[in-house]
């Protein structure tokens, strides 16, 4: 655990003196007002709230991933058309998830706004979950009006199975930079 914890510290260092501070001043005032803001001065003296809201977060990660990961492997199956996609089934549950992680994400980067808005690895999460959601948008519209879409043609089986392998990835470099931020 300790060497993991040093390797982490590595690359946030090397990426703090590769990057000009300056760059980062606009966010460091923000991220400083807010957390002045009686709304945060108010979650950082609850001692429940992080924690409650921490949890909250997760479960709407499990919930999502869980949906995604079961579409991901749906997709790279994709051989046969007996194996339509039950994606309209499931997107209540995945967009309801997306809204859960950003009430969540919203209320603990008030909480903690330096935590979260001054970190590289926060940046780099928003961006998988931007990319997942486009991701998914991209299953989704199809399969709305045709639950067979993706294994009507070779092309689009291809296409399905790229797009399965691409919810695996983005799914655990979400989860890895989650637990990432703790560290950096």
């Amino acid at each position: 655990m300790a060497r993991a914890h040093s390797s982490a510290r590595a690359v946030t260092d090397w990426i703090s003196t590769h990057i000009e501070r300056s760059d980062f001043h606009v966010i460091e005032e923000f991220s400083t007002w807010l957390a002045g803001t009686p709304l945060s001065v108010t979650f950082q003296a609850t001692s429940w709230f992080v924690p409650l809201v921490q949890t909250l977060h997760i479960v709407a990660i499990a919930i999502l991933l869980t949906a995604i990961y079961a579409i991901g492997f749906r997709l790279i199956r994709s051989t046969s058309p007996s194996l339509a996609l039950p994606s309209t089934r499931s997107s209540r549950w995945i967009w309801s998830a997306f809204a859960l992680l950003f009430v969540t994400g919203v209320l603990l980067t008030i909480a903690e706004p330096a935590r979260e808005l001054l970190s590289w690895v926060f940046r780099l999460k928003m961006v998988l979950v931007l990319l997942l959601m486009a991701l998914y948008s991209v299953v989704q519209y199809p399969t709305s009006a045709d639950a067979m879409y993706w294994v009507q043609s070779r092309a689009r089986r291809y296409a399905a199975r790229a797009i399965g392998v691409a919810f695996l990835l983005l799914g655990a470099g979400i989860v890895t930079a989650g637990r990432w931020i703790a560290y950096a």
